[in-house]
């Protein structure tokens, strides 16, 4: 049951954090309410919770654990943790970096943690590069240099979220640009002394955060909300790890306006009706329980038939329970992404999509279909198979149902 899947991993993740930040408090000797304070804005945070159901929670444990690990001088468990964290998104391997090369523990070992963490890694790399063709994920080549959104790319991508869901996109980077004022003051304060270990473990997971935000930035990828998931996991611990080294007063002002931020998310979250029909921050073509209709529409109507996706796959193949294909899902049109891409590319970004698809058989044709889901705007219904939809940033529209000739 993919519901009951989806539970267990947000719960195990969020008690793997927990765990994890409790250790980290004892070596460090922050405050006891370090991880209260820590995994309660994650959990309130209005673009984490509209991320349930992919891996950014999941990577948060996973980032607990690095700090947990890497601050005590524990090199091998540092690689291990690292090499999951990439194999649950490869992209975290710069955020991995970031935090290794931060931490004296792990930087003075660095050569023996890179090695278990290729072990853990390499086997699967291995494995998928001969048997499905690639080392890395299709999404990976395909997401990098796509569209603008609104004038926007990844850099700006917070400011097209303040556009159009300002409180709930101020609450959810509010912790990201905590954790960038935190790294400023720590770097600082490095001109003047050596850092105390609580500043070498902010400073990682700040940096970490930032150097992920900037290889996106780089790689020109389109502002997908829950790719900002590590800047704000990452200024979200950095923020809490100087707040819970303070004592006395000097605790006071921070301590609040934590307090005041966990309290304005949590009021986004629940202004947002119980249960969520849909998620606070999101981008969707349609709601879920638009999705859910199109998805037994089609299983009536058309049952068995291979389906051309508007660009969004999930919850429109769990009802419908028939094959649903794009770009992400068929491998025969991933396949003239990558011609495209490397015609496109220059010589280094050429050689490496050819090496990563070395094993693919680029003979594969795309599949047939015998209709396709297109999105129209501003248009309402006005026949069968033809379903109102709310997107996102547009006023409601409509998706059709367009048979092909063949079907």
């Amino acid at each position: 049951d993919g519901v009951v899947a989806v539970g267990v991993l947000f719960v195990a993740s969020i008690v793997a954090t927990t765990v994890w930040l409790r250790s980290l408090a004892r070596q460090l000797e922050l405050s006891r309410w370090f991880p209260v304070l820590a995994v309660g804005l994650l959990l309130v945070n209005p673009l984490m919770l509209s991320t349930v159901g992919l891996e950014p929670y999941l990577c948060a444990a996973l980032v607990a654990g690095l700090l947990r690990y890497g601050t005590a001088d524990r090199p091998v468990a540092f690689g291990l943790v690292g090499g999951l964290a990439v194999l649950a998104r490869p992209d975290l391997g710069v955020l991995v970096a970031g935090i290794a090369l931060v931490l004296p523990g792990v930087r003075r070992r660095l050569l023996r943690t890179a090695a278990v963490a290729l072990a853990v890694v390499l086997p699967w790399c291995v494995f998928s590069w001969f048997a499905l063709g690639s080392a890395v994920p299709d999404t990976l080549v395909i997401k990098a240099g796509s569209a603008r959104w609104g004038g926007h790319e990844f850099w700006t991508g917070p400011l097209l979220y303040y556009g159009y869901m300002p409180r709930a996109a101020l609450m959810a980077f509010l912790p990201a640009l905590a954790g960038v004022l935190v790294l400023l003051v720590v770097l600082v304060s490095r001109v003047r002394a050596r850092w105390v270990p609580w500043q070498h473990a902010a400073a990682a997971v700040g940096l970490g955060g930032i150097a992920h935000y900037g290889v996106y930035g780089l790689l020109h990828t389109s502002p997908y909300h829950w790719y900002y998931a590590p800047l704000i996991v990452g200024g979200t611990l950095s923020a809490a790890v100087a707040v819970a080294s303070l004592r006395g007063w000097r605790a006071l002002a921070p301590v609040v306006f934590a307090v005041l931020l966990a309290g304005g998310s949590l009021a986004i979250d629940l202004g947002h009706g119980l249960p969520w029909q849909r998620a606070v921050i999101q981008t969707n073509w349609a709601s879920p329980a638009q999705y859910e209709r199109i998805g037994k529409d089609i299983a009536a109507a058309m049952p068995g038939a291979t389906i051309e996706s508007p660009g969004e796959i999930g919850t429109i193949a769990y009802y419908c329970e028939c094959p649903i294909v794009d770009q992400f899902s068929d491998r025969g049109r991933v396949i003239a992404v990558l011609n495209e891409k490397e015609k496109n590319a220059g010589w280094l970004v050429r050689f490496l999509i050819r090496l990563n698809y070395a094993n693919l058989d680029r003979s594969e044709a795309p599949r047939p279909i015998d209709a396709k889901l297109v999105y129209q705007s501003a248009l309402a219904p006005s026949g069968p198979l033809q379903w109102g939809v709310k997107h996102w940033a547009e006023a409601p529209g409509r998706m059709v149902l367009e048979r092909t000739p063949n079907s």
